[in-house]
């Protein structure tokens, strides 16, 4: 058995495209048609942010990651933070949904928790925003900045426990992201596409699996 765990929010979930196939989707369809037994597992929760992600974290890595031959492996993505970056309301200090401090704490437990299971770990960046359409998003706020300073949190943390890190925020930066982006947050099938690519590739140039 060789499976991947993808833990995250909707752009792990796949909103933006109907039906949300996304990147994980994608993911799958490449993945479990190299081997009979090969598995991805799709744990992203639509609004879900880091300290949603701890409280759930270990009752679905428990359940999936059974290392019963030697030839089993596994491999836990965690890409998380888009929510906690937000404002719910105006950006301002006390609309913070999560202050950087709190994600940095939250990050942290996260590595630990997946640290701790016989598998192998890596974090996908975020991806950025539209600020012409996500200021305002529904009833929150989604600043290009903010998206930037928590995808860059990720980064440092990553670096400081010597863990791969694709810094999904850069590649996509260098492109015209605005028409990939659904709604300005939600990536399209455009969006999705490219990052189904750079994650096959990340997790093969880095052999995690």
């Amino acid at each position: 058995m060789k499976g991947i765990l993808c833990f995250g929010d909707s752009i792990t979930f796949g909103r933006g495209e109907n039906p949300s196939i996304g990147w994980c989707g994608r993911l799958k369809n490449y993945f479990e048609n190299k081997e009979t037994y090969n598995g991805v597992y799709n744990l992203g929760v639509s609004g879900h942010t880091s300290t949603d992600l701890l409280k759930r974290f270990d009752v679905e890595a428990s359940g999936r990651i059974r290392n019963k031959r030697s030839t089993d492996k596994y491999l836990i993505l965690i890409a998380i933070g888009t929510n906690d970056a937000k404002f719910d309301g105006k950006p301002k200090e006390e609309n913070e949904r999560t202050t950087k401090e709190q994600f940095r704490k939250n990050i942290k437990k996260l590595i630990t928790k997946g640290k701790s299971y016989q598998s192998k770990l890596a974090i996908i960046g975020l991806t950025p925003v539209d600020e012409s359409r996500t200021s305002p998003y529904e009833k929150t706020w989604f600043k290009s900045e903010r998206v930037k300073l928590f995808n860059d949190t990720l980064k440092e943390l990553c670096k400081q426990n010597n863990m791969p890190f694709l810094d999904m925020y850069n590649v996509m930066i260098k492109q015209n992201y605005s028409r990939m982006l659904k709604d300005g947050v939600h990536p399209n099938s455009q969006g999705y596409n490219l990052m189904f690519k750079e994650i096959k590739d990340f997790i093969e140039d880095n052999k995690l699996i």
